[in-house]
């Protein structure tokens, strides 16, 4: 089993805002990793949106400044509020162009010590692959067969945005990203995707389109499934996201749904020649998982169900 080579890894780019305590646990983590002394770490900090936040931000940066565990921390600080919508593209465009590879990470992600092996080891593996669009550290809580061993990744046809990585010539098929909704719709292929990976991606690509809320992850997963590429993600999971607490940019709603065990860390060589025995079965589980219950399906396809969770939310303080 390959180990990942020191001299070819991957940067790494955490993108922040106004968050401190989230990122001082996921930049913690991140370089209690066994190649962090070797890997270059962009911290993109975007500008404050309004003058309240200007504190928050620089409590941020003056924790980045004195950042040490990493071969070199590059900082990208926004002068002003660049949003969602072009501070992490433009600055994972520059990186791209730069070094080839990126690994790209919310200040929301807490890694195993062993994330960084298995990303990189991934990357080197399925470069010339041309099915695989990219590496995920993140694996959902699936569910597994008793005596399972595991192995050491599957295949899904949806890129997992908690902590993944991607190759330039790969990212530029798709960007910058097109809502095509409407002709995808038409054409058959959301009905596809629904049944290959559950209907989460095809209803957020929907509200996306119609204005409601900004989803690029939709558009980049179904953009990889109509081009029939997938993304490798670990049977274990490397990542552990804690930003499902109402504290995010992209949503305010908290929940334990997506809760996962943490690697051990211990194992720094990964065996990429097959998937796991397990992968048909994880990717059912997968899918029951993005296609929620009988009422979420239900509220899903009558196009409501983000209305009433987000009326769910308000009704339980989560709004904030």
């Amino acid at each position: 089993m390959p180990q990942a080579d020191p001299h070819a890894l991957a940067p790494v780019a955490v993108y922040t805002y106004s968050r401190h305590e989230h990122l001082f646990r996921t930049l913690e983590a991140l370089r209690r990793n066994h190649l962090a002394p070797h890997t270059v770490l962009y911290v993109v900090s975007d500008g404050a949106k309004v003058p309240e936040h200007e504190p928050a931000v620089h409590r941020i940066r003056d924790y980045v400044d004195s950042l040490t565990g990493f071969r070199e921390v590059v900082k990208i600080y926004r002068e002003s509020n660049y949003g969602l919508r072009r501070s992490p593209p433009e600055a994972e465009k520059m990186i791209l162009s730069d070094h080839g590879r990126i690994i790209n990470m919310e200040d929301d992600n807490i890694t195993s010590a062993n994330y960084l092996d298995f990303m990189n080891a991934g990357l080197q593996h399925f470069e010339a692959d041309d099915s695989v669009y990219s590496i995920c550290g993140y694996c959902p809580p699936v569910r597994r067969a008793q005596g399972d061993i595991g192995g050491d990744f599957w295949r899904y046809p949806w890129n997992v945005s908690w902590g993944y990585g991607v190759w330039k010539n790969k990212h530029d098929r798709f960007h910058p990203l097109q809502n095509r909704y409407p002709a995808l719709q038409r054409s058959g292929l959301l009905a596809r995707q629904n049944r290959a990976g559950g209907l989460y991606v095809s209803d957020s690509l929907k509200r996306d389109h119609t204005g409601v809320k900004y989803f690029p992850d939709a558009i980049l997963c179904t953009d990889m499934f109509a081009a029939g590429m997938q993304a490798i993600l670990p049977t274990v999971s490397k990542v552990r996201n804690t930003g499902q607490d109402g504290s995010g940019q992209s949503t305010q709603q908290s929940t334990d749904k997506y809760d996962v065990p943490l690697d051990t860390g211990e194992q720094r060589a990964f065996d990429f020649s097959r998937e796991s025995a397990q992968a048909e079965a994880y990717r059912a589980s997968a899918r029951a998982l993005f296609n929620g219950s009988l009422a979420t399906r239900v509220a899903r396809s009558l196009g409501i169900y983000h209305q009433l969770a987000e009326w769910r939310a308000r009704s339980l303080g989560g709004n904030r």
